[in-house]
């Protein structure tokens, strides 16, 4: 066996979000939304998540250090640190300090969030995304935030894959505010894409030599068979999905269809400074006049790994080998892959997906991707959004009702790669 070496100062970490491992978090439209019979699939809340909130925090960063990992990916609860308009809590920035420290002091390199998909209610109740006071209040929480806790922070990124949420959210019914809309989903990407632009320069103000970043969600959309029609069908909902983003981050401009008329976003190009880059897998693409509300096509999904309700593709590392080096040609800044994962109980298929994932990773590198990290999705078990606790992600199991962690096997695994900063062939 050969052992596929990577780059020296090569970030390995796990990721988290807030309101999914914190619990007692009231104050966020998701909190609300869980409360409405039916929203989430398997009829459970985020009131205690993973009780890092509580003070369970601590404990699972020590784990994530115990794995090897020199880093950690979490994210700040925009509803905690500002419960009110322009009011902000102290105790809670000192809450994610005293987090943020002890990561740092077991050797974890912290990678912080301000948009992972919850919104405060009080702006819920004066429009959320399509308010008109949107972008200014997202600014001065970004620069509080950098002003509060960057001496504790060392990459920044603005929004978690404003893609998935504008789809969920907006176009789609399935996560708050559910507008269903193809109108609303339109509004909401230039008004996620304006919140960047406002939150990269706060951020770049109070934090000038913390990078910071955006996270996209990149699907690798293939056609379900050889011929025109699925190939016309895959490649609209790749531009949709990824290639207006890419598009936009270029040049500034947000283009037709998703944003009608054309409009230049002041400050929106080059305004990344690396890119997060989530990976899951590959969507089979045929096409079908029936689904006009997904570009006429739609995913075959006998081999994609999925619940009911949500589907994260099928298993596919050379579209995450493809998908990094297509974006590195399109944007030429650092990567980092700031999600990947597969959703498995049982543990029988993550260590298999983990190493073919990682030398997907190594196969970027070597043909010319600059990526200098990778975040496994997740650290444990977590509140999975309208998927509630069914769909398992982490390399430790949890118990939601006893919150007991059991390391599966795959963590182990993990802390192989990220020992040897490399992965065998």
């Amino acid at each position: 066996m050969t052992l596929l070496h990577f780059p020296h100062g090569f970030l390995w970490g796990t990721a988290t979000s807030s309101h999914q491992v914190e619990g007692d978090d009231a104050n966020t439209d998701w909190w609300a939304f869980e409360r409405v019979p039916g929203n989430i699939h398997d009829g459970s809340n985020a009131d205690r998540a993973c009780e890092w909130w509580r003070g369970r925090a601590e404990e699972d960063l020590d784990r994530a250090a115990e794995l090897g990992t020199n880093a950690i990916r979490i994210s700040l609860s925009w509803a905690r640190l500002e419960p009110e308009d322009g009011r902000f809590d102290h105790a809670s920035f000192d809450r994610y300090r005293q987090l943020l420290a002890h990561a740092r002091a077991r050797g974890l390199s912290p990678c912080v969030t301000l948009h992972h998909f919850t919104l405060p209610r009080w702006l819920v109740r004066d429009g959320g995304l399509l308010g008109k006071k949107l972008v200014p209040r997202f600014a001065r929480f970004c620069a509080r935030a950098g002003t509060e806790l960057g001496a504790h922070v060392e990459r920044w990124v603005t929004i978690n894959e404003p893609n998935v949420l504008a789809f969920m959210s907006y176009f789609g019914k399935a996560w708050p505010p559910a507008r269903g809309s193809a109108i609303d989903g339109g509004r909401a990407l230039v008004a996620l894409a304006r919140m960047h632009a406002a939150g990269y320069g706060a951020l770049k103000e109070a934090t000038p030599e913390t990078p910071v970043g955006l996270v996209l969600n990149v699907p690798d959309f293939v056609a379900a068979r050889d011929n025109a029609v699925d190939r016309a069908a895959a490649k609209a909902q790749d531009a949709a999905f990824t290639g207006w983003w890419l598009s936009a981050l270029r040049d500034g401009w947000l283009r037709p269809p998703l944003a009608m008329p054309p409009r230049h976003v002041a400050r929106f190009a080059k305004s990344s400074d690396f890119l997060g880059v989530n990976y899951y897998g590959r969507y089979r693409v045929r096409f079908d006049p029936r689904s006009g509300a997904t570009l006429f096509g739609r995913a075959e999904t006998d081999r994609s790994i999925r619940t009911a309700h949500n589907d994260w593709g099928d298993v596919a590392p050379d579209g995450l080998t493809r998908q990094l080096r297509r974006v590195h040609h399109a944007l030429g800044v650092p990567l980092v892959v700031t999600e990947n994962g597969v959703m498995d109980a049982e543990d029988s298929l993550r260590r298999s997906y983990l190493v073919s994932h990682v030398r997907a990773v190594h196969e970027a590198i070597a043909k010319g991707a600059d990526v200098r990290g990778y975040f496994v999705w997740s650290l444990l078990d977590n509140f999975e959004w309208a998927e509630g606790f069914e769909a398992r992600f982490g390399l430790f199991a949890l118990d939601p009702l006893t919150q007991i962690r059991t390391k599966r096997p795959s963590a182990d695994l993990y802390a192989e790669i990220c020992r040897h900063n490399g992965v065998t062939t």
